[in-house]
């Protein structure tokens, strides 16, 4: 098995800005990296606090423990630390979760779930993310031109496993009751209201991804997290989605993997192709449920089948690995 260098990993380590996080232990990110460099050198104190501050869930400490059992190569130990709290939502955590699966450190090499996680790390702003970002985008669309399976036109290597917030309602074929189709330029007057209340639930999400996207808007998640709040609790399948996303990454909202799960899985049972994707996504990673593949398969088939590009791209990827996840 191929090993992670351990010294640019250090350097990695001592150069960056330590991230203070809110957690549910009193050890502060500086003290956790402090913990991690005495447990190194042998000390069974610092390794025992370290310890219990992971398993109490601060998201530092599970972090620095991970990168503890990762520098002795006890990659089985560390990488169940790292992905809790790339989970939570740490930027260097989900930095360390795309290496593993770009080197195959304690886990078999996955370029789609390497991509997955440095896109996450990147869209969190951390810039060191980037070079390998491409680095495992490369190597994504290298594996799918060489497949049979994988048709060259595929766009894996821009679409990685990332859930999406979608500006339009999709096709519905089970929609809410009781609400009426808008077209853009309906839903344009609509967003330009004066009283927002009057708003039909589509019209509402459309808000809520101007917003998001600060497409027409300055963009807020707080208030885009409102919007596509206020439509989904209406039964829009759309907004749904875009409410999964948003607590999904934590974005105008403190980040919750299982109401993610949750908000996916009631836009894809409407049948909203982004929603099945997505849920297909939380499946194949584990986020919020315990990982299955064949669950995967299952809502990216039923997401593909409307012709969804994500889904698509995936089913390809997926059945063209030679190490798909269990």
């Amino acid at each position: 098995m191929k090993t992670l260098k351990t010294t640019p990993l250090i350097a990695l380590m001592g150069s960056i800005g330590l991230l203070v996080c809110p957690a549910a232990w009193a050890i502060t990110s500086t003290e956790a990296h402090s913990l991690c460099l005495q447990a190194q050198s042998g000390n069974t104190t610092a390794l025992a606090r370290l310890t219990t501050a992971a398993q109490k869930g601060n998201r530092s400490a599970e972090n620095w423990l991970g990168v503890y059992y990762g520098l002795k190569h006890q990659y089985e130990a560390a990488v169940p630390w790292t992905r809790k709290a790339a989970l939570q939502g740490d930027p260097l955590a989900e930095f360390v979760m795309g290496s593993i699966y770009y080197y195959g450190n304690g886990v078999p090499k996955n370029a789609t779930k390497s991509v997955y996680w440095y896109r996450l790390a990147v869209d969190q702003g951390f810039q060191k993310a980037k070079p390998m970002l491409k680095k495992a985008q490369a190597k994504l669309q290298a594996t799918s031109v060489s497949s049979t399976a994988v048709p060259v036109s595929s766009p894996v290597s821009s679409t990685p496993l990332t859930p999406a917030v979608t500006r339009q309602p999709d096709s519905q074929p089970r929609e809410h009751q009781g609400h009426k189709t808008v077209t853009a330029a309906t839903a344009r007057q609509s967003i330009s209201a004066p009283q927002p209340q009057a708003l039909s639930p589509a019209a509402e999400n459309h808000l809520g991804y101007a917003y998001y996207s600060g497409q027409g808007k300055i963009q807020n998640y707080q208030k885009a997290f409102y919007w596509f709040r206020k439509a989904a609790l209406q039964g829009n399948a759309s907004a749904e989605n875009n409410l999964g996303v948003a607590y999904n990454h934590g974005q105008g909202v403190a980040q919750n993997q299982a109401k993610a799960l949750y908000w996916y899985r009631k836009a894809a049972q409407q049948g909203n192709p982004s929603g099945e994707t997505n849920l297909g996504v939380a499946y194949y990673e584990g986020s919020g449920v315990k990982s299955s593949t064949p669950q995967a398969l299952h809502w990216w088939k039923m997401a593909a089948a409307q012709g969804d590009q994500r889904a698509q791209s995936y089913l390809d990827v997926v059945r063209s690995s030679d190490h798909p996840a269990s």
